[in-house]
């Protein structure tokens, strides 16, 4: 036998399938009407209200209720009056910041929504008391009264932030409520699917404020009575049901009203039907502005770490800001934010060790605007996000995404997208970085934050070798700061947040370390050279180099084609000019980032007759910094021919983001270009390294040649004179040397001895050049000084290089020095040679120290006028003229040989004479026969 209770339970099934078939009567064969909203507030309207029914306008306050209504369009059916089309789906946007929370109210189950009591048992399944949350008020045409039932705050699945629900006449509808990603973040209400059996014309819902509140006790009840929506006890049946209960939940806000006193707060709504599915029909309704908002308190915190003390170490950084929740029914929520401006302190700066494997999320993938998830590669991925919000009892997590450099919504170099979500809510905010161009500081702003309740937000950048921030380079206190501004329009709020570096704490120390030497040491053959600078993070950083080589390394000129200005300066020489690449490597740590670029030789820079532009693509990961062009002067010693290349100071910062300069690699490869020394005693490659503090430290790599022996060494040597001499005029001299073809050592002295028939003369002597003139300015000499010209020919330039000969007097020597002034191609190289007079008045002269350097042919011309600097004794054709000489090479070969000096213009008559009385003599004696 069925009991009471069981006829108890089916009769709201009963009961509604009893309307549907009575509305599916009324309805057939009618004409349809335009399915839309009632004009006006009639058709839509919103409210919130006090305890005595007055509109509640305090921002941030807690309504006592909040009412939002909409009414259809209806139509006649023969003769009855219902809804145009029946209602499918209907959404509902609430005003930017209006908010609801959850959890001030417990869960129904949705078993328990619908099935009020289960049979055979006394365990009631009706939602528990403690869930309702407000009343709903249905017209349905087939009723002439509006019914009522209570509104239930139901369990959610993972993907569900709220849900609301009630039960009419046994059927359940559910009112699902998410936020509006990618938009104002508002929330939204939605129906869908409701049942096409229900005839429904409008609604009516309305929310409490603070559901506990004992004032709704009489509205809360399982049966409240149908037509008016208050709980009575009658006897009998389902006295209990019908009967008002407490909540006993302690009383906590459910609504809160905006904290933006931004104007009128609008809400729309859209409806479809089951006779048009997809096809929407909207409204709006404006509820007053909230106002007041000076009064919405707004006391946020800060809270900055390094997940490392290391002084200039990389390091993962932990930024959190707090919001203390006020849940007191009477009192304020707190603002919400709207702007954050987070600065971190001096010193802490973007590592380019980060960019190793690092990548970039575009506009495209993370899709601001879609409330669909973002699709930003895991390679963007520098951090994790957790976002807590007193509304809902899970946080939101995600990740912190590098956002693409330019295309993103500021189109900055640096920017950020957070995304975050959890329970059926998604967040996605940009961020916006900038970095002081001089100091690398760091700020990031986070404006038009959704206007949500915020606990806690809390971002977490990785940390170890490839971390996207570096420490400070010394230990100390760093304070970060930040500054706050709330919806409300109330003035911002500055807090500050400090932390301490105390490991690492080292002096400030330079002692960078450095190798250079060439692939290939073999005397005299080509090698590419390679040079490398490095220091370690307890370094100062680098800031500019010196290099010498050692005499001999030298490059061949003529086979590249310098780059002039403005390419040079700019990077954009041609490959003509290309003889090396360079390797940089950047960021702190043991995971500096790579970059490679390319050495270009140029025309005169700073005044040397050389130069370098190193030109470096900063392209590192998904940042493009431009490209980097460092100068470099190349000077020649005059007198050893070495090279000293001055470079141009480092770049310390591009673009905000600090190098860290760790190492630099200049690798010279052009092939056939740099050779060895012929000379294979010990050298070193030596340097100055100067750092971004103006520390110094001298830097040396041993270096040397091989295989010396092995070359051949056979230079030419020739001299010849005039026969011409007169007591002003003195005499001439000409002396060549010349080199066949092919590889040989190159010279490194010569000593002459010239003939007693050729003195040195004793008035140009006395016209020499002092030393500290010649030293100022070779030009500057006394003509008289001037004794000659030298050309030579060197395969390494193009043009031969020429110039005076000197008499340079040197202090308390006993005679002057004759000095041969070479230039050519902005070369000056200087030969000395040291010129004696015995007793007896032979001169000698010893060029002890020249370069280590290739000749094709030298020439000294040392002619004959006013300031010849030989004399002649006697005729210079009386009898044959010899110069003993010695040549050494540098790899230690000698040559040691008596050069029969060549007069030219001499008058044969001796050999005339001779050659005649020969001839008598055979004629004489042809005759005799």
């Amino acid at each position: 036998m069925t009991s009471e209770r069981s006829i108890m339970v089916r009769m709201p099934g009963l009961l509604a399938l009893a309307v549907a078939l009575l509305w599916l009567v009324v309805g057939v064969g009618s004409a349809r009407a335009s399915f839309g909203f009632l004009p006006g507030a009639e058709g839509f309207e919103m409210s919130a209200s006090d305890h005595a029914g007055a509109p509640e306008t305090q921002a941030g306050s807690h309504p006592y209720a909040f009412t939002t209504s909409f009414a259809l369009t209806s139509a006649e059916f023969n003769g009855r009056t219902g809804p145009s089309e029946s209602l499918k789906d209907l959404r509902l946007d609430l005003p930017a910041g209006f908010t609801g929370n959850p959890t001030a109210a417990t869960k129904c189950l949705p078993a328990q929504l619908t099935s009020f009591l289960e049979e055979q048992s006394d365990v009631p399944l009706a939602c528990p008391s403690s869930s309702q949350v407000g009343m709903a008020k249905l017209n349905i045409p087939v009723f002439p009264f509006p019914l009522y039932t209570p509104v239930y705050n139901m369990a959610t699945t993972p993907d569900q932030p709220a849900q609301l629900g009630f039960a009419i006449l046994g059927v359940g509808i559910y009112v699902n409520l998410g936020v509006r990603t990618g938009g104002d973040y508002g929330l939204t209400a939605t129906l869908p699917d409701t049942t096409a059996a229900l005839p429904l014309l409008g609604s009516s819902l309305t929310l409490w404020g603070v559901p506990s509140d004992p004032s709704h006790d009489s509205q809360r009840c399982i049966f409240p009575e149908l037509f008016t929506g208050v709980c009575e006890a009658p006897q009998g049946v389902g006295a209990e049901q019908s009967a008002p209960h407490p909540s006993n939940l302690p009383p906590k806000p459910f609504l809160s009203l905006p904290t933006a006193c931004t104007g009128p707060l609008t809400a729309g709504v859209s409806a479809d039907s089951w006779q048009q599915p997809g096809i929407f029909v909207s409204t709006s309704f404006a509820m007053p502005a909230v106002e007041g908002c000076g009064r919405v308190p707004f006391n946020p915190s800060l809270s900055v770490s390094p997940d490392s003390s290391v002084a200039g170490a990389p390091t993962g950084l932990s930024v959190e800001l707090r919001f203390p929740q006020e849940e007191a029914p009477g009192g304020l929520a707190e603002a919400n934010l709207k702007k954050a401006v987070v600065t971190l302190p001096a010193g802490m700066a973007v590592s380019p060790s980060a960019a190793g494997g690092l990548g970039a999320c575009s506009e495209e993938q993370v899709a601001l605007s879609d409330p669909g998830a973002a699709s930003c590669p895991d390679s963007s991925k520098i951090g994790s996000v957790e976002i807590r919000t007193p509304v809902l009892e899970s946080p939101l997590e995600g990740s912190v995404y590098l956002a693409q450099q330019g295309s993103n919504p500021f189109g900055s170099l640096l920017a950020l997208y957070l995304v975050a979500e959890g329970s059926g809510v998604r967040i996605k905010l940009p961020g916006q970085i900038s970095a002081d161009p001089v100091t690398g500081q760091l700020t990031t702003t986070f404006d038009n934050s959704p206007r949500q309740p915020l606990s806690d937000l809390k971002l977490s950048f990785f940390g170890g070798p490839r971390a996207a921030l570096v420490n400070p380079p010394a230990c100390g206190t760093y304070t970060a700061s930040a500054v706050l501004t709330p919806w409300s329009g109330t003035p911002p709020v500055a807090e500050t947040s400090s932390f301490e570096v105390s490991q690492g704490c080292h002096s400030a120390q330079f002692a960078p370390s450095f190798t250079a030497g060439t692939a290939n040491n073999q005397a005299g053959g080509f090698s590419p050279l390679s040079v490398t600078f490095s220091r370690g993070d307890a370094d100062q950083g680098l800031g500019a180099v010196k290099l010498t080589t050692p005499p001999g390394l030298l490059g061949l000129l003529k086979s590249v084609a310098l780059c002039g200005e403005p390419q040079a300066s700019q990077g954009t020489c041609g490959q003509g000019s290309l003889i090396g690449h360079t390797t940089v490597g950047a960021g702190a740590g043991s995971s500096p980032f790579y970059l490679g670029g390319q050495v270009y030789l140029t025309g005169p820079y700073k005044g040397a007759p050389f130069g370098l532009s190193i030109v470096v693509p900063a392209i590192a990961g998904p940042f493009n910094l431009g490209t980097v062009v460092v100068r470099a002067a190349i000077s020649v010693d005059p007198a050893t021919t070495a090279l000293t290349v001055t470079s141009d100071p480092l770049p310390t910062i591009l673009q905000g983001i600090p190098l860290q300069l760790r190492t630099v690699n200049v690798t010279v490869d052009r092939p056939g270009f740099i050779f060895n020394p012929t000379d294979c005693e010990p050298l070193a490659l030596t340097g100055t390294v100067t750092s971004t503090q103006d520390a110094q430290a001298q830097v040396s790599s041993h270096f040397q040649a091989a295989n010396c022996g092995v070359l051949p060494f056979h230079p030419v040597f020739s001299v010849s004179s005039l026969a011409k001499t007169s007591r002003n005029g003195g005499a001439a001299l000409d002396v060549k040397v010349s080199y066949p073809s092919g590889a040989q050592a190159n010279i490194h002295s010569v000593a002459v001895t010239l003939p007693k028939q050729l003195p040195a003369r004793l008035s140009t002597i006395q016209q020499a050049c002092p030393e500290a003139v010649f030293n100022q300015n070779p030009a500057s000499c006394d003509e008289g000084s001037n004794i000659g010209v030298g050309t030579a020919v060197t395969p390494i330039l193009k043009n031969p290089l020429i110039g005076p000969a000197y008499l340079v007097s040197h202090g308390g020597a006993a005679f002057p020095d004759i000095d041969v002034v070479l230039q050519g191609e902005g070369i000056t190289l200087v030969l000395t040679g040291h010129v004696n007079i015995s007793k007896a008045g032979i001169t000698s002269a010893s060029f002890f120290a020249v370069p280590d350097a290739p000749i094709g042919s030298f020439e000294l011309n040392l002619p004959e006028g006013p300031h010849s600097g030989l004399s002649a004794v006697g005729s210079l054709c009386a009898s044959p003229l010899t110069m003993p000489t010695t040549i050494t090479g540098q790899n230690g070969a000698v040559i040691t040989q008596t050069t029969k000096i060549k007069v030219t213009g001499c008058t044969p008559v001796k050999k005339k004479h001779k050659a005649k009385k020969k001839h008598k003599k055979h004629k004489k004696a042809k005759k005799r026969k």
